[in-house]
């Protein structure tokens, strides 16, 4: 995206704000612990919030972006995150945290990171020209992967020589930065979409699920992510009993599994807008998701020692490697079938569709490790992460509706 300034300011921005979302991450569970001293119970509470703010604001809020313009949405949801996390530290100062206040903080977020994503979604599509989309969703992944690959070790660093409340001041700044990026775009941006004043506030709600559910390519596209997504959840609390209980990894080896292969989705996503000018959009969605999958098999194949740390990294890389590829294909081609009016609906639709659905793969993935072990469930949450590829369409569908 060389020459497009203003791309790379909105870039810049969700770039800072992503890199202190990740700082964050490791501090406020921290506060809650040590400052706020938590139960074990109010810990889940704390992090559950944000699953069910998603899913209960998801189409509301798609709603709400959809016919407002996109950069003032998203500057006051960086401003808002600010003040919110920023409050946490001043409290902190007077001895007056509260785990209610953490709570609150918790919705807040959430509520402002549905807003900011399907703004940003439905605003990069009018940003960018639609050949130059798919190179711009790659960058926009490479830097959340790296953000998963750095930042959690850059918040145990900065909670260690800031304390964790010093380490939220740094994280809610990050905010501050991403809303003045925003501020300065040049382009102009288009006017958002009329209402209908004929149509219900039902209809309304549910007009991006409509529109992707009608559209086959679309339709296909949300079950093998849903899926996806929920192989994902299935084997995440099992593969932290894998690889501690019994593979007998230590602490600082899991911490490297569980950051550097997070490169891989950096190398995949940067990979992305040549692999779609060579295949085009849907091939290159269909042969990145059948690759992404059987690198996961290298996991509960592996046993104890360097040679098993080293095999559980390559398949963990592999699998990253691809699914960044696929995820970032997937939302340029969902941005281009999308008519402009359905942007942000469309694109909150999948953050409601995986919320919802990974609390039920998490607690499936339970069921089958107290019946199966770890090793085994692995496996078949591998075996489920390689069938959703062939829930893709494999070639351009003539009749996108039906």
């Amino acid at each position: 995206m060389r020459g497009h300034r203003d791309f790379q300011r909105l870039w810049s921005g969700l770039a800072v704000s992503q890199l202190g979302s990740a700082v964050g991450g490791v501090a406020l569970p921290i506060v809650a612990v040590n400052v706020v001293h938590a139960s074990t119970f109010q810990i889940s509470v704390l992090a559950a919030f944000t699953a069910v703010t998603t899913a209960l604001l998801a189409f509301p809020m798609g709603s709400y972006v959809e016919f407002r313009r996109k950069r003032p949405v998203m500057i006051a949801a960086d401003v808002a995150r600010f003040a919110s996390l920023g409050s946490i530290p001043l409290a902190g100062l007077v001895h007056g945290l509260t785990f209610t206040q953490l709570c609150v903080v918790a919705v807040i977020n959430a509520t402002c990171g549905i807003a900011f994503a399907g703004a940003a979604q439905a605003h990069l599509k009018a940003l960018v020209s639609p050949d130059r989309l798919a190179d711009a969703n790659g960058r926009l992944e490479s830097t959340n992967w790296l953000r998963m690959s750095v930042g959690p070790s850059l918040g145990g660093a900065l909670v260690g020589f800031l304390s964790a409340l010093g380490t939220l001041v740094i994280d809610a700044v990050s905010f501050l930065a991403s809303a003045l990026a925003i501020r300065l775009i040049r382009q102009p941006e288009p006017a958002p979409p009329p209402r209908d004043a004929r149509g219900s506030r039902r209809s309304e709600l549910a007009g991006g699920l409509r529109f992707a559910w009608g559209h086959t390519a679309l339709r296909r596209m949300l079950i093998s992510w849903v899926c996806f997504t929920g192989a994902i959840a299935l084997s995440g609390p099992v593969t932290t009993i894998f690889y501690l209980r019994d593979l007998h990894f230590t602490a600082f080896e899991y911490g490297l599994l569980m950051g550097l292969p997070s490169l891989g989705g950096f190398f995949g996503a940067r990979l992305t807008r040549r692999t779609v000018a060579r295949f085009g959009p849907v091939r290159a969605l269909w042969w990145a998701s059948v690759l992404r999958g059987p690198w996961n098999f290298l996991i509960p194949l592996a046993g104890p020692g360097l040679l098993g740390l080293i095999q559980c990294s390559v398949g963990f890389f592999g699998l990253l490697f691809f699914a960044a590829m696929a995820n970032s294909t997937m939302s340029s081609y969902r941005q281009l079938a999308t008519p402009d009016h359905l942007m942000a609906r469309v694109s909150t639709l999948w953050s409601f569709a995986t919320t919802v659905a990974q609390p039920v793969f998490i607690l499936l993935g339970g069921l089958v490790a107290t019946q199966l072990g770890a090793r085994l469930t692995l496996a078949v949450s591998t075996a489920l992460m390689c069938g959703t590829a062939f829930l893709l369409p494999r070639h351009e569908i003539s009749t996108e509706q039906g």
